[in-house]
């Protein structure tokens, strides 16, 4: 994906109204007042949201997290290169999470560039690095980490493919 910055801007928001529209709070980040593009000293601009879902008082809490890196490609250009989607339900003991990071490496050892982690209980892990669809954009990584948690259900990590 390529974006210029204020087309990123406007992704952001977006993305804020989407996720608020199902009752989510999203937070900003590093206790932050304000939600907006971070920038890191490369110049790469970073979206980084904590979002909490809609819970009962006497329930854990649910984390889910929204992440995204853009390098500039050129005069107010960025393009996607990193980005990490994950939610961890500590009342159920679970976390999900899709990544793409540290693409070199995974085409190397995996020849892919994106992968998943799946813990049905935090801390077991079965799989370092599940196969993993690529995300398109941070909608649709949320819509995947919202969909399982409106499940009330822990993931099936059994049915993922294990790439080691």
């Amino acid at each position: 994906m390529i974006a210029t910055g204020d087309a990123l801007l406007t992704y952001v928001a977006d993305l804020v109204w989407e996720i608020e529209r199902f009752a989510v709070t999203v937070l900003p980040p590093n206790d932050s007042d304000e939600i907006t593009l971070g920038r890191e000293d490369d110049g790469a601009l970073v979206i980084d949201l904590e979002c909490r879902p809609p819970r009962s008082r006497r329930s854990a809490d649910v984390h889910l997290g929204i992440f995204e890196r853009w390098c500039p490609t050129g005069v107010d250009r960025y393009e996607r290169v990193d980005y990490r989607f994950e939610i961890r339900h500590d009342e159920l003991q679970y976390r999900r999470a899709f990544h793409r990071h540290h693409v070199e490496r995974f085409l190397r050892a995996f020849d892919v560039a994106t992968h998943e982690h799946c813990e049905a209980t935090i801390g077991v892990v079965t799989c370092d690095h599940y196969f993993g669809e690529p995300v398109a954009h941070a909608s649709e990584g949320f819509m995947r980490l919202y969909e399982l948690w409106l499940s009330d259900e822990k993931p099936d990590c059994s049915v993922l493919p294990c790439l080691g």
